[in-house]
């Protein structure tokens, strides 16, 4: 039985089915208990009246009579009677049960109607006068159980008759509903997840499954799931896309230079082809290191090793190397900061996104311009930013500095040399502290890149 729905619809029937059978039963067979235990009254009625007539019976015609109505009684209703004289004698030619001549021992000292002890729980006996005001010991025996036929009897007849299948019927009918309430949303889930596998990868389920639930919370998951693998996906295909356009340029490069270092005759001018081919080979081993560094970061969540370290002393060392590039610019790194600031993180990944932005800042700065690198804390963040004096990006750009192989048109295009995914490097480092970073022009001149850092 594969189906889930049918499954949860027959157990729910199936459990309400049992408890109804056990509760019918149960009421069946205590109803017949004779005679129960707190209905005494009732019980020396019961006696009574057998006893009166088994009485009747011995007195007119003696013990045959009285054996006859015994086996009568015994036959028609399952009731086993016995009749003794006021000295707890038998008065039938039938073998007396020991059990039942002690009860009626009992009944003569007691004068009251006997229940059964332990080990006989179906006999009962009872002081009786007869017609004759004679006082004599009846004693009787129920049957061990009701008969089969008056079972099914009171089970089809009365209340447990037609009201018991229009109950069950009614039951039925709420486990259907209970069970589809169950299992259509997990069915809807399931298309979903058959459409999102075979590709539709902007396939939400939310909206269709109402309820604060765990079937409900489950569709939330899920379109959690599906946001951040269609953006994975979206991001790999763009990757792709520009990975391959990046890598045509050096490539359409290196061909020309080889085929002009092969036409060339001066040993000068293959010279020139050949660095130009060394070149471009070196941009494009960059390119790959850069992508492969930037792959690792993408896909390196909980797998981090955070350690206290002194980001103060960390940045001066990186502005001390920045320095010797920026004098080829003719220009400089300044730093403030305070002397110690211990920070826990991964110092090689935020040494790495830092010089990344220090070194962009210096390539677009003006010549003969500071690139200025300030880091102050308060309580709970710290707070970086590094500010060049360039030309800047239009505003419309600024969002898009960290994705990977984006460059401004103007002052930052493809003849500067840059891959265009250091930035996109330093902000998968900063997120994976739980930071932030942002571009803003100044508004003088220049860009300023803005770092924040959560302490804890």
């Amino acid at each position: 039985m594969r189906s889930l729905f049918l499954r949860i619809f027959l157990y729910f029937l199936l459990l309400i089915v049992l408890v109804s059978t056990a509760v019918i039963v149960l009421t069946y067979f205590r109803d017949r208990e004779f005679p129960l235990l707190e209905h005494q009254g009732f019980a020396r009625q019961a006696i009574t009246e057998y006893g009166r007539d088994a009485i009747r019976a011995f007195e007119q015609e003696g013990t045959t009579s009285f054996d006859r109505y015994a086996e009568k009684l015994q036959r028609e209703t399952g009731v086993r009677l016995l009749l003794f004289d006021h000295d707890c004698m038998p008065l039938t030619q039938k073998r007396v049960p020991r059990r039942m001549q002690q009860m009626a021992h009992r009944a003569k000292h007691s004068g009251e109607v006997v229940f059964p002890m332990r080990g006989a729980r179906n006999g009962l006996a009872a002081m009786v006068k007869g017609d004759s005001d004679q006082p004599y010991l009846v004693a009787i025996n129920l049957p061990n159980q009701p008969p089969t036929r008056n079972l099914i009897k009171g089970i089809t007849h009365g209340f447990l008759g037609w009201r018991l299948v229009l109950l069950l019927l009614i039951t039925a009918l709420v486990c259907y509903f209970l069970a589809r309430s169950l299992t259509a949303p997990i069915g809807r889930l399931r298309l979903a997840t058959r459409k999102f596998a075979a590709g539709e990868l902007a396939t939400r389920i939310g909206d269709e499954v109402k309820g604060n639930n765990e079937i409900a919370e489950l569709a939330h998951d899920f379109d959690e799931m599906a946001e951040k693998i269609e953006t994975l996906v979206g991001r790999q295909k763009d990757l792709l896309r520009d990975i391959s356009h990046e890598l045509r340029s050096p490539l359409t490069r290196m061909g020309i230079a080889l085929e002009l270092a092969r036409q060339q005759k001066s040993n000068a001018a293959q010279n020139k082809s050949l660095n130009r081919i060394e070149l471009e080979a070196e941009r494009m081993n960059t390119m790959i290191g850069q992508l492969l560094n930037l792959a690792r970061l993408e896909n390196s969540n909980g797998e981090l090793e955070f350690k206290s370290f002194d980001l103060s002393k960390l940045l001066t060392e990186l502005v001390e190397d920045a320095n010797y590039e920026a004098k080829s610019r003719q220009c400089r790194v300044v730093f403030t900061a305070p002397e110690t600031i211990n920070y826990p993180g991964v110092e090689n990944l935020l040494s790495q996104a830092l010089e990344n932005i220090i070194r962009n800042a210096i390539h677009y700065t003006a010549t003969n311009t500071d690139v200025t690198v300030a880091m102050k804390e308060n309580d709970s963040t710290l707070t970086i930013q590094i500010s060049d004096q360039g030309t800047g990006v239009p505003e419309t750009a600024l969002t898009k500095l960290f994705e990977p192989f984006y460059r401004v048109a103007d002052a930052r295009d493809r003849q500067s040399g840059g891959t265009g995914i250091g930035l996109a490097i330093a902000e998968r480092a900063i997120k994976l502290h739980g930071g932030t970073i942002t571009a803003k022009n100044r508004s003088n001149s220049g860009l300023m890149i803005e770092i924040n850092l959560p302490k804890k």
